[in-house]
């Protein structure tokens, strides 16, 4: 997962590979990145992690970390570093990517392996359903291995899900629960490669138009969807390779 700060110009990056989360300035690039969090070897402790995965930056600039196979959301203070320990959130099974509201910190977690999305209310307090939470299935009020969410709180006030093995994004209104049935605005159309498929759509973000972006990670590809649209277009990739105009999201 990435993080764009914008006021400081700064891009926040899960090295899960390396057990933590890295920021760069991107004023002057190339830049050498500062250790904001983990580093610390593989494990469950407050200060390690196992496959960070998801990261979001709230109001006033505390961290949140998705750790996938520690199934828990841990918070950073704003001036951490490899030193610190974080605070335990709450507990996601397999926790994916996450978004903050940053007009009232919401905080919005995947939830990989409960088919659901959860609400971290002002960033803290018991998780609550805000997507999905019904098992797994492509009814409107369901999701199935869900990987990517948006919380579009400049525009259009509603949350976006990446529907990964339903082949779709969702979106659901702001407060939505469990017993809210979403709304398909891209995809959904089966596994393909066609304007209006996609297939394991991973992440997404949504513009002042109302359109997405889409990685649409089993084509290799970013679609634009624009609002109200059948179908997307593809403005990056779409063949696998290494070549500048193609991508690999294996």
């Amino acid at each position: 997962g990435t993080y764009y700060d914008g006021p400081n110009n700064r891009l926040v990056v899960a090295d899960f590979g390396n057990q933590r989360i890295l920021r760069f300035s991107i004023t002057n690039p190339p830049t050498v990145a500062t250790v904001i969090a983990g580093s610390n070897g593989l494990g469950c402790n407050m200060n390690q992690f196992y496959w960070p995965n998801g990261i979001g930056v709230d109001s006033s600039g505390q961290l949140y970390v998705a750790d996938f196979f520690c199934n828990q959301v841990v918070r950073f203070p704003s001036n951490s570093n490899s030193t610190t320990s974080g605070t335990l959130l709450g507990s996601v099974a397999l926790a994916t990517l996450i978004s903050v509201n940053q007009l009232t910190n919401d905080t919005y977690v995947v939830s990989n392996y409960d088919n659901a999305v959860y609400k971290f209310v002002g960033g803290s307090g018991s998780p609550v359903v805000a997507a999905g939470g019904n098992g797994n299935g492509n009814a409107l009020n369901q999701l199935s291995s869900p990987v990517g969410v948006y919380y579009d709180y400049l525009y259009t006030d509603s949350l976006y899900v990446t529907d990964c093995d339903n082949y779709r994004i969702m979106k659901y209104p702001s407060g939505s629960t469990n017993a809210t049935y979403g709304t398909i605005v891209a995809g959904g159309n089966g596994a393909g490669s066609g304007a209006n498929q996609l297939n394991n759509p991973r992440s997404i973000l949504v513009d002042s138009s109302g359109t997405l972006y889409i990685s649409d990670g089993g084509n290799n590809r970013i679609q634009r969807w624009l609002k109200n649209a059948s179908s997307g277009t593809t403005v990056v990739g779409g063949t696998l390779g290494a070549g500048a105009n193609q991508l690999d999201f294996s």
